[in-house]
């Protein structure tokens, strides 16, 4: 009666609503959930046994840059095979629409240097089929995607694309506010989610290609606000915000936006801290008294998995370690030999020793102390045994600081010293906790940036192991709520993220005992545009992974499908909506 296309049968069904898995059968049709319940008869569907195996919703990613990548890889790997079948890209105000025709070659090195996606990589495979965000979108549309897709709109490309330069130095006039407004109306009409910026001052390393501040960071709160409103005046779409990186940064610009606009704020970033141990506590207090007592709707995402960074610090776009002034000095020094300059000058170690502070980083990739020495460039005979020691050891062991022992075993290397960072949560107890609070969402990976030192896509694989199967902090139903519905109910992904029927058939379909993640190196492999190589985590092992009811994995192989969407109906709303 039903014609399904594809019959799911025998399965453990973990929907993402925290209703306690059963056993039944799913039934799906034109890449929707048509029935859950026994199936007698499949008829011609094709049929996917799932006895003892576990059958849940694809994750939902919304902290990605794959605003690139998506266009020469399908999957967003190393998204696609851990699972993921939803990405969020524009976030933390950077991409690539409205952007001048002029300005294409800016706007690709600008995304090396915010979010170190190599400039060479879209450079060669950007299609740059558009000027405006519409147009960027139907761009998406038409691209061929294993994973579906929606996005914020940038408001650091926005305000370039009516200010230029200016939107750095100045605050905008009044009709270049009315200008913004159009076009975060126009972007919403043609399908955005919301909005992005961030908001860190300089304490982070999200600068401009000359190594100043990009326009939101520096920007005033009240052109945030101002911007904002068109959303407000809408009554649709959510800010995403990332004005807090650990215990670094001000809130005060999401309490604003929450409070002057009404919509809703996703907050970036919590985490833990092996530093500050109660950092997440002090975050949730934050977070609940916003909401409770302010009655603003605010949730917040997190960095809580434990994949690390691991860097050839100086064959490398950038790394967390520009968050601070005296070591950005360094990364924008191209010639190696400008480096080795930089690094013998007495002055400069000074100044690093003085400006250095490991808490700045513990969100991130953690204190130079705790960095290990994994390569001293090949060939190296490693002279005063430097391998397998983190520079707190080296630095003990020759009585100095541990900004000197970076110093001086990137000078010993001859600048192909390769380090490894510890992983971005330690304590999965204090990871745990941070979930326990319903507002806060269970990632942000930062898919497809960084890709010279790290590997995110793997975090859902990761939380699932370390979270419930290896420690039992949480049950796999919690974990696939907070992997999916949760996510899917924060960004207003009405469709998506529970088995229920009538719900996009995004579906996993897995045994727990063969999900894996490989903590020892990130592979290095060339696979990117023009030859160029990334960092990429071995993680997977889901048996299959299907999108809108469409299989693009089968155990970790892509299989050359496209059955990706974008999100977001691009429908026009009343311009009454745009009513002040």
């Amino acid at each position: 009666m039903y014609g399904f296309d594809l019959v799911i049968k025998n399965g453990t069904i973990i929907d993402g609503t925290r209703f306690p898995r059963f056993r039944s059968d799913i039934g799906i049709k034109d890449g929707k959930i048509a029935r859950i319940g026994y199936i007698a008869d499949p008829g011609s569907a094709r049929v996917v046994d799932a006895n003892g195996l576990i059958v849940a919703p694809g994750h939902i990613d919304t902290h990605t840059h794959y605003d690139a990548q998506i266009f020469w890889d399908p999957a967003c790997s190393n998204a696609g095979e851990n699972g993921i079948t939803t990405v969020v890209t524009g976030n933390c105000g950077f991409g690539f629409a409205p952007v001048h025709t002029k300005d294409r070659e800016r706007a690709m090195l600008m995304m090396e240097t915010t979010e170190q996606v190599p400039a060479i990589q879209m450079q060669t495979a950007l299609p740059w089929s558009w000027e405006t965000f519409p147009e960027l979108v139907e761009a998406m549309r038409r691209t061929p995607k294993a994973v579906n897709l929606t996005m914020f709109l940038p408001l650091n490309a926005v305000m370039f694309y009516v200010m230029g330069e200016d939107a750095k130095h100045r605050r905008p006039t009044a009709p270049e506010i009315e200008a913004i407004k159009e076009l975060v109306h126009e972007a919403m009409d043609a399908g955005a989610c919301g909005l992005s910026l961030s908001f860190m001052g300089h304490e982070n390393n999200h600068v401009d290609i000359d190594g100043s501040a990009m326009p939101t960071d520096i920007m005033h709160p009240d052109d945030a606000v101002a911007m904002a409103s068109a959303l407000r005046d809408r009554q649709e779409g959510i800010i995403q915000v990332i004005a807090q990186i650990g215990p670094v940064g001000d809130r005060s610009i999401s309490e604003k936006l929450a409070r002057e606009t009404g919509r809703p704020i996703l907050h970036n970033v919590f985490s833990v801290s092996e530093y500050t141990p109660d950092l997440h506590r002090q975050s949730m207090a934050w977070l609940d008294a916003m909401n409770e007592e302010e009655g603003v709707e605010m949730y917040a995402a997190t960095v809580i998995c434990r994949a690390w960074n691991e860097t050839e610090l100086f064959n490398s776009p950038g790394c967390s370690l520009d968050a601070l002034d005296v070591y950005r000095e360094l990364t924008f020094c191209k010639d190696p030999a400008d480096k080795r300059a930089k690094l013998l000058d007495p002055e400069f170690r000074r100044r690093f020793n003085e400006s250095y502070d490991p808490v700045m980083f513990e969100a991130t990739a953690g204190g130079l102390a705790d960095y290990t020495v994994i390569g001293m460039g090949e060939g190296s005979n490693d002279a005063k045994d430097y391998l397998g020691k983190t520079l707190g050891e080296i630095a003990a062991a020759e009585g100095k600081t541990e900004v000197d022992a970076f110093i001086d075993t990137a000078l010993e290397s001859d600048l192909r010293i390769e380090l490894k960072t510890p992983g971005i949560a330690i304590d999965p107890a204090k990871v745990a906790d941070l979930l326990s609070n319903g507002r806060v969402l269970a990632g942000a990976s930062d898919g497809g940036a960084h890709t010279k030192n790290f590997s995110g896509g793997q975090w859902t694989t990761d939380l699932i192991l370390w979270l419930v199967r290896d420690n039992h902090f949480l049950s796999l139903e919690d974990m696939h709520y907070r992997l999916s519905y949760q996510p899917a109910r924060a960004m207003g992904i009405k469709d998506r993220g529970a088995l229920l029927e009538g719900m996009a058939a995004d579906i996993l379909v897995y045994d727990l005992a063969e999900l894996y993640f490989d903590q020892d190196r990130f592979d290095v492999v060339h696979d990117q545009p023009g030859g160029d190589w990334r960092r990429k985590a071995r993680a997977g092992g889901y048996r299959q992974i299907f999108v809108n009811g469409v299989q693009t994995f089968e155990r970790d192989q892509l299989l050359g499908t496209a059955p990706g969407v974008y999100l977001g109906d691009g429908t026009a709303r009343p311009q009454i909506a745009r009513a002040a």
